[in-house]
């Protein structure tokens, strides 16, 4: 009994505080990125990116004065401008990072904002080159944060491939028919489909960005 406690108090247990997933981790540049995330408890929410030339942009809130106040124990997809994805990749080859962090208090965004839009030249005040990109990331959310205040952030790190990476450039794209038929990868043809009959493009294309 007393062992079965004292491993009990040990090991963690539930969700941890928050988690962030990005909707693949490789991507070419043009590519359009889904970003999901989820709290244990309510919170207030704060989204980063920093892309692979360590310019930093808000994912959420939208605007500094939008209600960013998140509950908690549900997954939820951070949207873009127009209900349109989380970011479009305009990284350059390298890798980029998505923070977000959480807070039983709502972040001051005063310091980085400017009639009513996010001021990204408060952002870029940072000198990006000697830092570590979470390290930066991080000094921008203790920027936001009340005095003394604590908060729980998790971070996922994605790459942007060079041209002709990835099978030289070519996407296969998946195909799924669910109770019509079969479900698998289709070849980089291009794909449509419907009740379970799927129709390709007689000559092969290349695949920036593209999306099916």
């Amino acid at each position: 009994m007393l062992l079965a406690l004292a491993i009990s108090i040990l090991l963690p247990s539930g969700d941890p505080p928050i988690t962030v997933k990005v909707s693949d981790h490789v991507f070419m540049r043009g590519d359009r990125a889904r970003v999901y995330v989820k709290a244990a408890q309510p919170g207030y929410l704060l989204v980063l990116r920093a892309d692979a030339q360590g310019r930093v942009r808000v994912l959420f809130p939208l605007g500094p004065d939008d209600d960013a106040y998140l509950r908690g124990g549900k997954q939820v997809e951070i949207r873009g401008r127009g209900d349109r994805d989380a970011f479009t990749v305009d990284d350059a080859e390298g890798s980029g990072k998505i923070l977000a962090a959480v807070s039983s208090r709502p972040f001051n965004t005063a310091a980085y904002a400017r009639s009513g839009h996010w001021d990204y030249w408060a952002f870029s005040l940072v000198d990006t080159t000697a830092v570590d990109t979470e390290a930066l990331l991080l000094s921008i959310v203790d920027g936001m944060s009340a005095e003394g205040e604590k908060y729980d952030y998790d971070l996922v790190t994605y790459t942007v491939a060079g041209e002709g990476s990835e099978s030289g450039g070519y996407h296969h794209a998946p195909i799924h028919v669910g109770l019509w038929g079969w479900w698998g990868y289709g070849p980089p043809l291009g794909a449509w489909g419907w009740g379970g009959r799927a129709w390709y493009a007689p000559i092969p294309r290349r695949c920036i960005g593209c999306r099916w």
